[in-house]
């Protein structure tokens, strides 16, 4: 077989091997048969040097690209659940391998990588060189990387936030909205990045884990990925100021019925003392917020001393599909999971 036909069969077989949604969530993170086969694809185009790597990089679609970028993501916390070398070496090829340097998430994953392997002892300037013979028009970029983890001391610096459940060690990659030009003119001054942070005093994390295990343990809905989110002022009050409430932390998900109608699940944390360090004129009461937004139609929150648990159904633009979800029957999911004692 030529290199062009094996190379080609590279990646017919990175197509057959597409994540299902949930192989996105980094919380509830759990083993994936295609990680294997990734992992196979990938050490076999590396093997074909820097023009096979060209060759396959050139002739991948979306589907394949999110493929690859994802399994990187995923060696990338299997690395540091391990303590292991190897998962980052894989992290770091796959990324090497996406057509663009733009499809490289550099400033989240690939530093985050860097990081867990500096933790354990990797060589971060050998690992930059491999990179940069597998993707050399990427040599400017990683190299900038790199030289970044100097100034880098926490994992959060790179939109990743370590949280343990029981699933075991997960990561919560935190949201960037990037800032724009202020007004339409070229030179414009830019608008600074929105970085929301999580920083909950409780296990956040487990306490949404365990509404989502429970949710789908009742049979009566399927929970995707959780991710973090915000909470929209209008869920809890038509009069209340801004447009987000001020957290500490919020995660969400969506959980869908075979209907085909479906929920969102908002698990945050909100400030509630003085020592809490965002920018809140008063501390927020937590079950007055639970209860303003239950009297919304449609939707049911519960609370405890500084926790609310949202469940809001979701619109549906299908002019067929008549069913709305009945959020109330799992408003006793919700209160259970919030008794769960979660460690912080």
């Amino acid at each position: 077989m030529s290199a062009t036909d094996r190379v080609t069969a590279l990646r017919d077989q990175l197509a057959k091997n597409a994540y299902e949604l949930n192989a996105g969530e980094f919380i509830r993170y759990r083993p994936e048969v295609n990680d294997d086969a990734v992992a196979g694809v990938v050490r076999s185009v590396v093997a074909e040097g820097e023009e096979g790597c060209d060759a396959f990089r050139h002739g991948l679609g979306i589907d394949e690209v999110d493929t690859l970028r994802l399994f990187g993501m995923r060696r990338t916390l299997l690395a540091r659940r391990l303590s292991s070398l190897g998962p980052i070496y894989e992290a770091l090829d796959a990324f090497a391998l996406l057509p663009s340097v733009n499809d490289v998430p550099w400033d989240s994953w690939v530093k985050g990588a860097f990081y867990v392997s500096r933790g354990i002892g990797g060589d971060l300037l050998s690992m930059e060189r491999r990179f940069v013979d597998l993707h050399p028009d990427a040599e400017h970029r990683c190299h900038v990387a790199v030289e970044s983890m100097d100034r880098i001391t926490e994992l959060s610096q790179c939109h990743l936030v370590e949280v343990t459940t029981n699933y075991g060690i997960g990561f919560v990659e935190t949201l960037v909205f990037q800032g724009k030009p202020s007004v339409g003119f070229w030179g414009a001054p830019r608008q600074a990045d929105n970085m929301l942070s999580f920083q909950p005093t409780t296990n956040l994390a487990q306490l949404c884990a365990s509404l989502a295990d429970a949710l789908d343990s009742s049979g009566m809905v399927t929970t995707g990925p959780i991710g973090q989110d915000q909470l929209a002022a209008t869920s809890f009050s038509q009069t209340t100021p801004g447009s987000y409430l001020p957290v500490l932390g919020c995660l969400s998900f969506v959980a869908s019925d075979v209907a085909g109608s479906a929920l969102t699940a908002f698990v945050a944390e909100l400030p509630i003392t003085a020592e809490d360090e965002l920018d809140v004129d008063t501390p927020l009461d937590a079950t007055a917020l639970a209860s303003a937004a239950s009297e919304i139609d449609g939707q049911v929150a519960v609370a405890d001393t500084s926790r609310v648990i949202l469940l809001t159904p979701q619109p549906s633009f299908d002019d067929e599909l008549d069913v709305v979800i009945d959020v109330h029957e799992f408003e006793d999911i919700a209160r259970a999971a919030l008794l769960e004692p979660t460690a912080g």
